[in-house]
């Protein structure tokens, strides 16, 4: 039984001697997101009326008319819900960079944010096939699905660790790496309860904090699995210098 008191205090502890604001890093995170959210729906607006008007004529109607009127092509609005995906796979890279080199206690600027964009093509393949993969398990039965997102949970952090893994390797190192400790990050996240309510109830102004601290746990969790079940380096047993250098 991991001590998930200890890695919540040493997350909080390397939160607060972070030299880089994760608040601040997370609250540009938010932004960001939030902006590419509201592009996404707005040009699914027309797609969303034209469905509202053959479900429920009436309550469509009742539209402000310059809704009723807005066009946007469907090619359009498929290429920014697309690109609005692959930017915040590779956004979330960058935050998980954030917290695995706070994690060594290095000083992490508000620029890595950015540094997903360095390995794009890896990260966003790995992060689609992850999704897909997960999505797929859902479709079988709720509990497969849940059971997948466990086994690869911590695929997008051996990418970014290993440069040179392919994303499929990167997946099946996860999936090594948590055979046995599935229970344990279930209630890990179990733990987290009463913050995501937090979240809730503050409309997502609470994860400027929260988002944060539940990472740097899981990288704290990650660390400790990896060691304990001696997986987590390449192939031929080499790491690389340094995972965070600008050389992906």
């Amino acid at each position: 039984m991991m001590e998930r008191a200890q890695y919540k205090q040493e997350a909080r502890d390397l939160l607060r001697d972070a030299r880089v604001s994760p608040g601040l890093l997370t609250l540009i995170y938010l932004v960001i997101l939030a902006v590419i959210t509201g592009l996404d729906r707005y040009t699914s607006l027309p797609a969303t009326v034209a469905y509202l008007q053959e479900m429920d004529p009436q309550q469509a109607a009742a539209l402000p008319p310059a809704l009723l009127e807005l066009s946007i092509p469907p090619a359009v609005s498929g290429f920014v819900s697309i690109l609005g995906m692959m930017l915040s796979i590779t956004l979330g890279a960058g935050m998980s960079l954030y917290h695995l080199g706070i994690r060594r206690r290095r000083e992490m600027p508000l620029a890595t944010l950015f540094d997903g964009f360095g390995m794009v093509g890896r990260v966003v393949v790995l992060g689609l096939l992850q999704n897909v993969l997960i999505y797929l398990g859902f479709l079988l039965l709720f509990v497969p699905g849940i059971v997948l997102a466990y086994r690869y949970r911590f695929a997008m952090y051996n990418l970014l660790e290993n440069p040179e893994l392919r994303p499929i390797a990167a997946l099946r190192m996860s999936a090594a790496q948590t055979a046995g400790f599935k229970l344990e990050l279930f209630l890990l996240d179990l733990s987290f309860l009463g913050w995501v309510l937090l979240f809730l109830l503050t409309f997502g102004i609470a994860g400027i904090w929260v988002l944060p601290y539940y990472q740097q746990t899981n990288v704290g969790y990650f660390q400790a699995i990896k060691s304990i079940r001696g997986i987590g380096q390449l192939p031929d047993g080499e790491q690389p210098d340094d995972p965070f250098s600008p050389r992906f």
